[in-house]
Parts: C-alpha cells; structure tokens; sequence
C-alpha cells in the first residue's frame, strides 16, 4: 500500500477556511487525486469561476489545495494537497461554537440531501445506506487504531473515484466517518 499524505490542521483560522459549504463541496469534488481548473470546479459546485478562484486561494494560503503544472497557460489546474486532512486538538479548542457549529452543519445538509435523494429515487437497493451509530470507551492508542482502520479500508478502494476506472456496475457513494469524543 502506498503512503498517503495526511495535511494536519493546527491553527484555528484553517478550520475557519474549510467552515464554508463551497469550500466542502470542493474538497469532495478534488477528493481521489481529481485534478480541476476553477471554471471546471465553479461548474460542479454551482459558482462562478471568479467565486471559485476566491475559495481555491483561500485554501491555497493554508495547503489545503495546490495549483498542477499545465501547459495551458490560461487556466493552471488545481488538487488537493493531501489525501486526508485531520484537526488537531489545539486547532478544534481554538475554533469556538459558531465555526464548529458552521463545519458541522455543512457535513449534516450534505448529508440530508443525499438522504433525500435516495428517498426522492425510491431506491430499492437493500445496500444504499448502512448507518452504525453508538457510543464505545476508547483510549487514544485505540482511537488511533480505529481511524487508521477505517482509513486503511476505504483506501483499499483508492481507485475508485473515477467512473472511467471503477467497474460497469459499480455506483458512487458517500462515505462519513466521524469519530467524536463525548463527555
């Protein structure tokens, strides 16, 4: 298995950055090593290019995206700079309820409205969502272990974020793992 690359956020303001719904379609958009330019970009996520340009800077200044080298000189292409992007515990205390509050709730819309769409198609496939809730005692050894477990099993599947490479019957899907300490 190859490396990834994991960007760690530690400072507050980073965070700020990704607590915008634009800029989390984005990273869903680049997610899988997809490579686009800003008017490609503005285009999936509903935007204009000179909107879009705005977002991609404003993530740049903290590598979260970074531009590719193109031989088109009008418009350079741009990816994410990591596979993965985690927080850590001194960025997540510095971020105050509002931000937390504005992340969080851009992940739960993007999430009803999938949930919404399946209920819209009246999907039929017995496997279209599988939701696992519930609170387990972990330490943080084991915590660790569990996240590098789950990113190890989705990463098994790497290839599959192009349709061009991903078998005829396959069908995209949102994946959420969210590993939240409680009190």
């Amino acid at each position: 298995m190859t490396e990834r690359r994991t960007l760690t956020l530690t400072d507050p303001r980073a965070i700020r950055v990704l607590a915008h719904e634009v800029r989390q379609q984005l990273l869903d958009e680049l997610s899988g090593g997809e490579v686009l330019t800003a008017t490609e970009a503005a285009q999936r996520c509903g935007i204009t290019p000179s909107a879009m340009s705005y977002h991609l800077r404003a993530m740049e200044r903290w590598g979260i995206v970074e531009r590719v080298e193109s031989t088109d000189g009008r418009e350079r292409p741009w990816k994410l700079a990591a596979e993965s992007i985690r927080i850590s515990d001194e960025a997540s205390t510095g971020i105050g309820a509002r931000v937390a509050n504005s992340l969080l709730g851009a992940f739960i819309r993007r999430v009803s409205r999938t949930v919404e769409g399946m209920v819209e198609r009246n999907d039929p496939d017995e496997h279209a969502t599988v939701v696992q809730l519930g609170g387990i005692y972990l330490t943080d050894d084991e915590v660790a272990e569990l996240d590098r477990l789950v990113d190890e099993a989705v990463h098994r599947f790497n290839d599959r974020h192009d349709p061009r490479t991903s078998p005829a019957d396959a069908r995209k899907r949102d994946i959420y793992w969210l590993n939240l300490p409680r009190e």
